[in-house]
């Protein structure tokens, strides 16, 4: 009887976290910005949740060394904004690993004016910055953005308050960019080709989120 005893009480350390259905809200950071999420139970194995993500920011760089004829400041804006629908799978009863697929709508964008930092003097002759010209443009992606990932954490299955990771990725497309030049700068319009090209790699943009999840 002993070894049935001790085998009974063993079984009973390794039984699962209390399954609970219904709805909780989770806050994250992360690539993507900082979001909000709604989760909704399917089945033990299986939720789906909704969410959006926002984040902005602004700063300068100059182009080229103070040195050179031509020196452009950049003034660039970025702005994350996004809105998903995900639906996670738990491959395994006793962990909160999971599988995650769905799309995102995409608003992300990039903003940039460019103004030259002084004068250019050129065979004696003296040209304004305004002479000189400006240089304005915007990146925009693909509005519908496939998702795959995987990541750590399930509201509904022990304590209320649980860790959330997110770690995957969605397909945005290459960027369209909108490049306008003018004044001595005007030739330079045709850059817009090689803007995209530098963009390449965030045609998979990279997520990863961290946050906490609270069961209602």
């Amino acid at each position: 009887m002993l070894p049935l005893s001790g085998w009974a009480q063993s079984g009973q350390s390794f039984s699962l976290p209390r399954y609970q259905p219904g709805l909780a809200v989770a806050i994250r950071a992360g690539t993507a910005g900082v979001g909000l999420d709604v989760f909704k139970s399917i089945a033990p194995r299986f939720t789906v949740r909704a969410g959006a993500s926002l984040f902005f920011y602004q700063g300068q760089l100059d182009s080229g060394k103070p040195t050179d004829v031509v020196q452009i400041e950049y003034d660039f804006r970025l702005k994350l904004a996004s809105f998903n629908a995900l639906a996670d799978f738990y491959p395994f009863k006793r962990a909160d690993f999971r599988l995650t697929a769905g799309v995102f709508y995409n608003l992300n964008q990039l903003t940039f004016d460019g103004t030259p930092t002084k004068e250019v003097k050129f065979n004696d002759v003296v040209f304004t910055k305004e002479q000189v010209g400006t240089i304005n443009g915007k990146a925009d992606f693909n509005k519908i953005a496939p998702y795959a990932g995987l990541g750590w954490g399930h509201p509904f299955r022990g304590a209320k308050l649980k860790f959330m990771v997110d770690l995957g990725f969605f397909y945005q497309q290459s960027p369209q960019v909108t490049f306008v030049t003018t004044g001595m700068l005007e030739p330079s319009s045709d850059q817009g080709a090689v803007i995209e090209q530098n963009l390449q790699p965030l045609t998979f943009y990279p997520i990863l989120n961290l946050g906490l999840s609270y069961r209602l």
